[in-house]
């Protein structure tokens, strides 16, 4: 049993949870949910899908003030010898990246000076991080495109910005590339922090968390239903 079916599994005897994998729904009218000809019902209804609620309920995506953001990511290779970085390393753009950073009194300084010397960096949102897996694998990123619409390829050049950027820092055994993709998220435009509406009685939508969801998501969660 690989860990995450374990941790599935876990989940399930804590917690009495059913999961239906491989099912897209399609239509919700509280208190039924329905995917193709099957249904179940329930007395609350909770949306946690990422962008796809966009096709559950496409006006209100439109009116919540949110986007897409796509994000390129690379793999190398497992390192030789079991070498390890040690900890999980970031670059000095992440501090112009992330809001937390914003109480620092020196930040429009840095911030002017990377508008100088790495305008195409910021451009497209890169900020360059990279950690190690159990494998020796290492996983770099990202970069950060806005918008409702985005294209399916990958642009080789930002790839090339990231990795161009990871080695003024750091500096690996081995540096072939594994693997690449992107992902795409939903983010406020706003400077909200999460998207929590009520589509219809019954319904919440919790979504919105822009990069910070596999960190936050359980919290923000726990903090909801403390209230309710």
């Amino acid at each position: 049993m690989s860990r995450q079916s374990a941790a599935f599994a876990l989940f399930y005897r804590s917690y009495d949870v059913e999961f239906h994998w491989n099912t897209a729904i399609t239509t919700i009218d509280h208190p039924k949910v329905t995917s193709g000809s099957r249904t179940w019902e329930a007395d609350e209804i909770f949306i946690c899908s990422g962008a796809d609620f966009e096709t559950l309920y496409p006006e209100l995506f439109l009116e919540t003030g949110i986007t897409k953001c796509k994000l390129q990511m690379m793999r190398l290779v497992g390192q030789p010898d079991d070498w390890r970085i040690g900890p999980s390393l970031c670059g000095g753009l992440s501090m112009i990246h992330y809001p937390g950073f914003q109480a620092a009194a020196s930040l429009p300084a840095l911030r002017k000076r990377y508008e100088a010397d790495f305008a195409d960096y910021l451009k497209w949102g890169i900020h360059v991080m990279v950690s190690q897996n159990g494998s020796g694998e290492l996983t770099i990123g990202d970069s950060h495109e806005y918008g409702l619409v985005h294209d399916p390829f990958d642009k080789e050049f930002i790839n090339n910005l990231i990795t161009a950027y990871l080695q003024t820092f750091a500096n690996f055994k081995d540096w072939r590339l594994l693997q690449s993709w992107h992902g795409i998220y939903p983010k406020m435009t706003g400077g909200e922090t999460e998207l929590i509406v009520e589509a219809a009685p019954g319904i919440t939508i919790i979504n919105g968390l822009g990069g910070n969801g596999m960190t936050l998501s359980f919290g923000l969660c726990e903090q909801y239903f403390s209230k309710i």
